[in-house]
């Protein structure tokens, strides 16, 4: 590289050089990984605590049902010719215990809260313009997760609403983008500045090839 290969001063000023650029390398290398891993975090953390203030805002519990009383038919207290006949003082005894009603309680399970949040969106589907957006069926469903700020319970929530594929949300104009930013209760622009468009494009064209 620098003048006489065979010269020790070159040599060595030329595996410095090398060592530099390696390292240099290295470290943007690990820079990149680590804002990557920074804003992967951030965004899973912010989609918890959604889901967190959207469980804590609609818990709701099904009330324990009790049954009526039913009393308890003597006949039902069983007996056997072996036993040697009650003493005049136990039978009152027994009829009180006979009268005494038994209480049966039915316990149902409780409402989940994230079913009770999905019915709650799909209730306003029909807000959103699909004549822009675009129809879709859950057997077209693309896997949304890929798409950076989108995790498993949003996912769920835009399904709730009809949206399943790239295709739909690349659609989406601002007055769409606003809108499902809404109703999916989702952080307040959230959407736009997740780029949520940009990135269904790329990856409809990667998966479909064309433009969507």
């Amino acid at each position: 590289m620098f003048g006489d290969p065979l010269s020790q001063p070159a040599a060595i000023l030329e595996a410095l050089l090398i060592l530099s650029l390696a390292a240099f390398l290295g470290w943007l290398i690990a820079r990149l990984w680590l804002n990557s891993r920074i804003a992967a975090l951030q965004t899973a953390i912010a989609d918890k605590e959604s889901e967190l203030e959207n469980c804590r805002r609609s818990k709701k519990m099904v009330p324990v049902v009790v049954a009526p009383v039913v009393p308890r038919p003597a006949s039902s207290i069983p007996r056997t010719d072996v036993v040697p006949p009650p003493m005049p003082v136990i039978e009152p005894i027994r009829a009180v215990v006979d009268a005494i009603a038994v209480p049966v309680i039915a316990v149902t399970k409780p409402a989940t809260t994230e079913d009770a949040v999905l019915n709650r969106i799909a209730a306003r589907a029909n807000e959103l313009n699909f004549d822009r957006i675009g129809l879709a069926t859950a057997a077209e469903a693309d896997d949304l997760k890929e798409i950076v700020g989108v995790g498993p319970f949003l996912e769920k929530k835009l399904h709730s609403l009809g949206i399943y594929t790239f295709r739909q949300v690349a659609n989406f104009a601002k007055e769409d983008i606003d809108k499902v930013n809404e109703i999916i209760e989702f952080f307040p622009g959230r959407i736009g500045r997740d780029n949520w468009v940009g990135q269904s494009k790329v990856f409809y064209e990667k998966k479909y090839g064309g433009t969507a």
